[in-house]
């Protein structure tokens, strides 16, 4: 497995022997400023953050709404039924990404460094800001980051402006050098097998399949064609694991073990999951998930890919379909998909070509689709939350059944959320930006549509 702990070592090594250090006593290494701009300080913090806004807190919120976990006592009830209000994902903005956030801190590395050595932080900005859209729709962007400059109630971006945004860091990262890694800070061979450009360019079709609700065929051509020119293998990807375990475990492992017997394995996944050579690696009794010998997610140092090898191939089979390629294209692309999974996470091989020989794809498009996103539901499992729920709302696949105890207080229709609300500190930090956002997309309780996902 390549990772990026190994990256971290360098970067550290290489500020040790180069002296570099943070100069004003009275900077917050974790909340960086133009004083502190040492790329070298920055990027650990940054990539690190940016890997737990994957699976934390968001990550969670979006198992829960998309029925991979389940809620078993406290908050996680409230989650499942949908009573999430603008309180609850105030730490994943203010923290995960805006204030002294991942996002934040990219902002600091590009402003200050150019060329080889700013462009991973490009990459790593068009992932949180990807992951912020589509959440929330519109969020502050080209108008953020500048409270220093007196800026401290910045505008919000069209959600189609920030899907633009967002391919156009990725390609600047992949024109200024980001197959380097984290380029003069990181030094020869520091990314361990990583492929940095064929990670951006999964990124850039990961985002062109969000939009192929509102672009169509067009969408799907263009992820198709970055997802060609994307990882080939799992060793490529970019997968942080966790080397601390007292201090920095995986987050689902740490939710667990803080808060046992709160958060189950979901119903909906076990029951779609029979027969399935991964279950036992998921889960030991259809309700525990983390900590126990024997299963892959939810261990202190299970990995967190930024993107996977899978989800790529998930990608280029749902775009073969959508762009009217052949059948045995797609059915290919699926299978490479779900092997690899399998493959990562201790199925046998045997048992792997088993399942995966029995795959097929026939019917309509729309059932040929179906099939895909429901394989990909299984395979984004542990690592992927908020990308799985992404699919549901703008496939409408799995066929998920919204929960019958659902409440109405934030989601009047009591559907399976569409979005979450924007957090409590900007409506009370940056009101009116707050609420231009509200009205330029007709709402914000979660039963309210975002642009890029409109109800199927």
């Amino acid at each position: 497995m390549k990772t990026i702990k190994y990256i971290y070592s360098v970067i550290l090594i290489t500020c040790l022997i180069t002296s570099c250090e943070i100069t004003d006593v009275n900077v917050d290494p974790d909340n960086p400023s133009a004083a502190s701009i040492n790329a070298g300080a920055i990027y650990p913090g940054m990539i690190s953050q940016s890997h737990r806004n994957l699976v934390a807190l968001g990550g969670r919120i979006a198992g829960l709404i998309n029925q991979q976990f389940d809620g078993l006592d406290a908050q996680q009830i409230a989650y499942a039924q949908y009573n999430i209000g603008e309180s609850d994902p105030d730490d994943l903005w203010d923290f995960g990404l805006y204030g002294g956030g991942a996002m934040t801190d990219c902002f600091v590395i590009i402003q200050n460094n150019e060329g080889e050595v700013s462009a991973l932080a490009k990459l790593y900005m068009a992932a949180n800001l990807g992951l912020a859209t589509s959440i929330w729709g519109n969020v502050p962007y080209s108008d953020a980051f500048n409270g220093d400059q007196g800026n401290l109630n910045p505008s919000y971006d069209s959600q189609s402006d920030v899907y633009d945004t967002v391919q156009a860091l990725l390609d600047q990262a992949i024109a200024e050098g980001v197959d380097s890694g984290v380029g003069a800070f990181a030094g020869a061979g520091s990314t361990s097998g990583i492929d940095w450009e064929k990670t951006a360019r999964a990124l850039k079709a990961r985002y062109y399949m969000h939009l192929t609700s509102v672009n169509g065929v067009s969408a799907a051509q263009n992820a198709l064609t970055q997802a060609q020119l994307a990882l080939s293998s799992t060793s490529e990807q970019a997968d942080f694991v966790y080397s601390t375990p007292a201090q920095n475990a995986n987050p689902l492992y740490l939710f667990d073990n803080d808060r046992p017997s709160t958060l189950g394995f979901g119903t909906t996944l076990n029951n779609m999951m029979t027969g399935d050579p991964r279950l036992p690696l998921y889960t030991t009794d259809g309700e525990s998930f983390a900590g126990i010998a024997g299963l892959f997610w939810g261990q202190a140092d299970s990995p967190t890919p930024l993107i996977s090898y899978w989800e790529v191939k998930f990608i280029e089979a749902e775009a073969i379909v959508r762009t009217g390629g052949t059948d045995t294209d797609a059915l290919t692309a699926l299978q490479d998909a779900v092997e690899a999974n399998m493959l990562y996470v201790g199925v046998s091989q045997t048992d792997a070509d088993t399942y995966v020989n029995a795959l097929s794809l026939s019917g309509t498009e729309a059932q040929k689709i179906e099939t895909i996103i429901n394989e990909k539901y299984k395979a984004l499992y542990g690592n992927a939350p908020i990308e799985s729920w992404t699919d549901y709302r703008r496939t409408g696949y799995p066929a998920l059944i919204a929960n019958p105890n659902a409440v109405s207080t934030v989601n009047p229709s009591r559907i399976i959320p569409r979005r979450l609300m924007y957090p409590l500190s900007e409506r009370q930090t940056n009101e009116a930006s707050y609420n231009e956002a509200i009205s330029a997309q007709g709402g914000h309780l979660l039963d309210v549509d975002i642009w890029a996902f409109p109800s199927n």
